[in-house]
């Protein structure tokens, strides 16, 4: 009897002992985001952003592609992106005018490296020489314009963790203001003014929440901005990113040479 007794502790033991492990472990996000910039490397997302003014009408922009990681974060990205306007959002043009506009829908590219930007498509403008497919523009940074949180820059993501309202099984919710934003992120800033103002001078409203994995990456990012525009008139930003594949490898390469113009050349007239 004392025999099966014992036999039966040791099945125990061997039955809890696993689990000891999991329960003590703790997942950092900031450790985790950092150990993900290795050159050579990168993360695959897409990025769906409406803007609207409130009760009237805007637009769908769609991004997808990757980001390039480098030691010290995002370095390139190369991304794929379409915009749709709302019906009747071009009703009040003529004909010739709504062509133009409706245009812009059209699918585009943006390839972003360290030391230049490349456009195809709407970006790109009309009237491109023959040949000429891309426009090299100044460098710009290299996320999707409608992320509106950079989560590739780990000062940032440490400190909405830190300021959240809720973290609860892997969900941080939080809310902050679009002058914050501009004084922690250098994206934010470069896209949003230094004061993260509006064009009439106000200050925007942020909520936002993401979702980590078991590991502490980011795989889902929802972001609500409401921006003051004067007039009365307020601007939603609605933006949500999925992010997968962390870890793959990417190499993102400029368009070849030959198809490239410069956006000064573009606007002086040079063929």
């Amino acid at each position: 009897m004392k025999r099966v007794m014992a036999v039966t502790m040791v099945i125990a033991s061997a039955l809890v002992v696993p689990a000891q492990p999991a329960a003590a472990a703790k997942v950092d996000p900031i450790r985790a985001l950092k150990a993900q910039f290795v050159a050579g490397t990168g993360v695959k997302l897409k990025t769906v952003q409406q803007v609207r003014v409130k009760g009237g009408k805007g637009s769908v922009t769609q991004e997808m592609g990757t980001i390039q990681f480098g030691p010290k974060g995002a370095t390139a990205s190369d991304l794929n992106e379409k915009t749709r306007y709302d019906k009747g959002y071009f009703a009040d043009a003529d004909k010739d005018e709504r062509d133009v506009r409706k245009s812009f829908e059209a699918p585009g590219r943006v390839i972003s490296l360290p030391k230049a930007t490349y456009v195809q498509g709407p970006r790109a403008g009309q009237g491109l020489p023959e040949g000429k497919y891309w426009v090299r523009k100044r460098p710009l940074p290299p996320v999707p314009g409608g992320i509106i949180i950079n989560v590739f820059e780990p000062n940032t993501v440490e400190t909405l963790i830190a300021k959240a309202e809720s973290v609860r099984g892997g969900v941080v919710k939080g809310s902050t203001t679009s002058a914050k934003m501009a004084a922690l992120s250098p994206v934010f800033r470069k896209r949003f003014g230094a004061g993260g103002k509006s064009g009439s001078g106000q200050i925007s409203t942020i909520k936002y929440t993401f979702s980590l994995n078991s590991e502490g990456l980011i795989t889902r990012l929802s972001v609500k901005m409401r921006m003051p525009v004067g007039g009365g008139k307020v601007v939603d930003y609605t933006s949500d990113t999925r992010l997968y594949n962390w870890g793959a490898k990417v190499s993102v390469v400029p368009p070849r040479a030959e198809a490239v113009i410069d956006e000064k050349d573009l606007k002086s007239g040079g063929r």
